[in-house]
């Protein structure tokens, strides 16, 4: 005999209260039931196609976060300002902008207007921080520098980043990714008289990177 099921307990067996309606289904729920609840002003909210978050409240960065990557599938982690974040990095924090998130070519999710998709074929091996999947701290960083249009936070960032990881790794990421969006990167860590930034930074490298602490709430 099936026991029923607590609704309003429910978001406690899931990671943030987010939920795929696969793992809905499959604890007995009907389609229509996860609907009727996730109609507006109802108990739930969808944050993506097919990811329910069980709770009015929210949703935070951290409830975002874990909707996206369960929503981009198998493969997927974050990069990216909220990537940094979650390395331990604080030179520039993560805001409501759009959470960016790296899948496999043959991902078959799709971008949305808090989701950044970017599907490629030189996906790095992920670090688990707090949880969450994330890309490599070199590779967060460019991919953050790609995406921002500010000279003061492409320094701070790579200032920031090259204590951990050094001027070559870094390099090393920026000959592999897209020269859109990495000139001024590119010149601060080049062969060339721009040399400041290494100058600056090549002898106080930490011996590990921090630990790594939750992204900020959202609202």
């Amino acid at each position: 005999m099936r026991h029923p099921i607590d609704l309003e307990a429910l978001g406690t067996l899931f990671l943030h209260r987010v939920a795929p309606v696969a793992a809905l289904l499959h604890i007995g729920l009907s389609p229509s039931l996860i609907d009727q609840r996730s109609r507006p002003g109802g108990p739930w909210q969808r944050l993506f196609p097919s990811i329910f978050l069980l709770s009015r409240a929210g949703p935070s960065r951290e409830q975002l976060v874990q909707a996206a990557l369960l929503y981009a599938g198998e493969g997927a982690m974050l990069t990216a300002f909220d990537a940094l974040y979650l390395h331990g990095m604080r030179s520039v924090l993560p805001t409501a902008d759009a959470i960016h998130v790296l899948t496999p070519r043959n991902s078959r999710a799709w971008g949305h207007a808090v989701l950044r998709l970017e599907r490629t074929d030189r996906l790095p091996k992920p670090a688990l921080r707090r949880g969450f999947h994330v890309a490599p701290l070199e590779r967060a960083a460019v991919d953050a520098i790609r995406r921002t249009h500010s000279i003061p936070d492409t320094k701070a960032i790579l200032e920031e980043v090259s204590h951990y990881v050094g001027i070559q790794a870094l390099r090393a990421e920026l000959a592999m990714a897209p020269r859109k969006g990495t000139t001024l990167a590119r010149k601060l860590l080049g062969d060339s008289p721009a040399r400041q930034l290494e100058l600056a930074v090549m002898d106080r490298r930490p011996a590990s990177v921090p630990q790594a602490r939750t992204p900020l709430p959202i609202g």
